[in-house]
């Protein structure tokens, strides 16, 4: 547990700087912006995301779990064969990604109340995707334990952000600098995190393979990784599709100003969200552990990590319900404080997410994945569902009851797999 926790810390420091830097870039920009022009800029930005989400294969993962017994045996060869075929998926996937988004740019961005400058603001932006995924490099400096390295990595794009956004409004720039600053913070933030992972590849790896040839490595050299990349790009799909999709939703039904508000809203929910997948990050690397050695630590690091995890989120949902209106309204400004409602049931929503994160990576240790992919299947079902439903009826109100619902259940689902397939004994 104090290693778990020490780990965690390392990137939950990197974390807070990034949160604020990040607030702090999204309220300036909405500040400078307002609601319409802002809610463009989201929609761009949600849009490129929702195209790499829809090609990210989950390979972080596969290099942790397939990584660390050969890691352990010091078997340098077989590692080197999985990352080599991780990376050819990065790579494949990315450029398949960049040309997807400018092929159906000309018909989403009027699908989203975007005027014809506004399309090639989106098609440039659709370009950033070229930049590799960054799945196999973060699975590197995970194995070995770098987690510094990836604390670091989560300011960056936040930092660049703030800064080339602060300058844009004392220039009262226009759009078209907000979204070149939006796209540049994000090709950094992976261009660092490339050059990072291959310095430690070199050091690490790439000296005990001199003279040999890794040309043929394939998916079937390894048993079970095709199956388990299908199972984590679903699983990573799910989790992720509904935040992007609703945000274009709401943008579709409601118009950019109220996707703007969303954005907001989401923004300030990532205080939670993304620490989420810090934890399974973190855990799932001594979970695998300690499942495979019968170590009893397995459930004192799944159990206490949740516990801690849904009290720590729950700090937050109280200050948003109490204070959230005076918040808004002194940071960003009155027409603003709409997003009241809609940020609490998003910080709920968080919170639930957060608590569910190591039982999801406890689940993935055990072997469950495909179980675990169901329960996040029948979830993401039924969010899409009661958004579609309440948002039409409740505006973004309906937003937020659909995510916390899905939320409720899917924690539900992972805490009763969790105890139904415990170890005997």
């Amino acid at each position: 547990m104090r290693r778990v926790l020490g780990n965690f810390w390392i990137l939950i420091r990197g974390r807070g700087v990034a949160a604020i830097m990040a607030f702090a870039a999204t309220a300036l920009m909405a500040r400078s912006l307002g609601p319409a022009e802002f809610g463009m800029v989201v929609l761009m930005h949600t849009y490129a995301m929702l195209i790499r989400a829809l090609l990210d294969f989950g390979t972080v993962d596969a290099i942790v779990r397939f990584g660390v017994p050969a890691h352990d045996a010091s078997d340098n060869h077989t590692l080197g064969k999985l990352i080599k075929v991780c990376r050819r998926i990065d790579k494949q996937a990315s450029i398949t990604a960049a040309l997807l988004a400018l092929l159906v740019a000309p018909f989403a961005g009027p699908a989203m109340g975007m005027d014809a400058k506004h399309v090639m603001l989106l098609m440039a932006y659709s370009t950033i995707l070229l930049t590799p995924g960054a799945g196999s490099a973060a699975g590197i400096l995970r194995l070995y334990d770098r987690f510094d390295i990836l604390g670091r990595q989560m300011t960056i794009a936040p930092t660049l952000r703030f800064i080339g956004i602060a300058i844009a409004w004392w220039l009262d720039a226009s759009i078209e600098i907000f979204v070149v600053i939006w796209g540049a913070a994000y090709v950094s933030e992976n261009a660092y995190l490339l050059w990072q992972a291959k310095h430690k590849y070199r050091k690490q790896i790439n000296q005990a393979l001199i003279g040999v040839n890794l040309k043929g490595t394939s998916l079937n050299d390894f048993d079970g990784l095709r199956h388990f990349l299908w199972v984590t790009y679903w699983q990573s799909n799910l989790d992720l599709l509904p935040k992007h999709i609703t945000t274009l939703l709401v943008g579709y039904f409601l118009g950019p100003a109220e996707a703007g508000l969303m954005r907001l809203a989401r923004e300030i929910a990532s205080t939670l969200s993304r620490p989420s997948l810090l934890i399974r990050n973190v855990v799932l690397l001594d979970l695998t552990r300690a499942w495979h050695q019968a170590n009893a630590t397995f459930d004192v690091v799944a159990y206490r990590t949740a516990i801690l995890g849904g009290m720590f989120g729950l700090a937050f949902v109280l200050i948003s319900y109490f204070f959230g209106e005076y918040l808004l309204g002194g940071l960003l400004g009155s027409q603003f404080i709409a997003a009241k409602g809609v940020l609490t049931l998003m910080l709920l929503a968080a919170t639930l997410d957060l608590a569910a994160a190591p039982l999801l990576s406890g689940l993935y240790a055990m072997g469950h994945a495909l179980k675990t992919l169901r329960i996040t299947m029948v979830s993401t079902v039924m969010h899409l569902v009661m958004f579609v439903l309440l948002t039409r009826q409740f505006g973004l109100i309906g937003a937020g009851i659909a995510a916390s619902c899905a939320a409720a259940l899917t924690l539900a689902g992972m805490l009763a797999l969790m105890r139904a397939n415990k170890r005997p004994g």
